[in-house]
């Protein structure tokens, strides 16, 4: 009596990576929503304090075009137009531009959700 051995080629099967995709996709979606709540309760001078982190400041001691952007844009977003200005007076143009961004990739993963929901329920019936 022959034993048929079954061949295993993947860890998962297609719906458990489908499903876990989904599982991602929420997750992302979910922090990226909470990303700006998240910085509008910070306080605006959360980021003043501290070391900088520009690789320009640490290793050549000159500041860059980015120094001090996030800071700007933290005080920005406080709309505090001033400190905005003195850290960084490039925050008005890249948050902006920050935005659309964010705006784009949510709009991105809604869609693959919807895709991928779509074709979760097209594999139950």
């Amino acid at each position: 009596m022959k034993l048929k051995r079954e061949r295993t080629t993947s860890l998962f099967s297609i719906e458990q990576l489908m499903k876990l995709k989904l599982y991602f996709t929420v997750g992302k979606i979910a922090l990226l929503f909470l990303m700006p709540i998240v910085l509008v309760i910070l306080p605006a001078d959360y980021f003043d304090k501290g070391q900088s982190l520009c690789i320009s400041v640490l290793l050549l001691k000159t500041e860059c075009y980015a120094c001090g952007i996030t800071r700007a844009i933290m005080h920005l977003i406080h709309f505090q137009f001033e400190d905005a200005f003195d850290y960084n007076m490039m925050s008005f143009i890249v948050l902006p531009l920050l935005i659309v961004l964010w705006i784009q990739w949510i709009l991105k993963e809604i869609k693959i959700f919807k895709s991928l929901n779509k074709g979760a329920r097209n594999q139950l019936h």
